[in-house]
């Protein structure tokens, strides 16, 4: 996996809207992207930033989701 994930993926990966993700943005600490969308791309978050937001909202076992990041070396 790269260094970033994009905002159609973390919307795939967690079954939610993209209002429900600036939501989790503004209430719930979501890390905010590293890159910002211009005209058709996407933004883009880090992997790392977001992996840890994950574990520390239990999100891997309430959603039953791998983890981003491997913890094998």
């Amino acid at each position: 996996m790269g260094l970033y994930i994009s905002t159609p993926e973390l919307l795939d990966r967690y079954s939610i809207s993209k209002g429900t993700l600036i939501n989790w943005r503004s209430k719930k600490d979501f890390p905010k992207p590293l890159i910002k969308a211009h005209g058709k791309s996407s933004s883009r978050y880090g992997i790392k930033a977001v992996a840890l937001w994950e574990e520390r909202n239990g999100l891997l076992e309430s959603l039953d989701i791998q983890p981003l990041i491997s913890n094998r070396s």
